[in-house]
C-alpha cells in the first residue's frame, strides 16, 4: 500500500483533556474514555493520558 493510499485511510480522533492541580500533582482527565493520569507538571500529565489513549 503506497503512503498516499495509508494517508487517505488515516481517521484522525479528537479527545477532551481535563487538566487540574489536585493536592500535589497535575491531573489529566479524557471523559471521552474514561482515563486519567498524573504528573508533577502539565506536560507530563499529558503525556500520560496520551498513551494510556492509545491502548483504548
Amino acid at each position: 500500500m503506497s503512503s498516499l493510499q495509508q494517508a487517505k485511510d488515516t481517521k484522525t480522533l479528537t479527545f477532551t483533556a481535563i487538566l487540574h492541580w489536585e493536592e500535589d500533582v497535575y491531573v489529566a482527565e479524557c471523559p471521552e474514555v474514561g482515563t486519567a493520569s498524573q504528573g508533577e507538571t502539565i506536560e507530563e500529565a499529558k503525556q500520560i493520558c496520551k498513551k494510556q489513549r492509545n491502548f483504548i
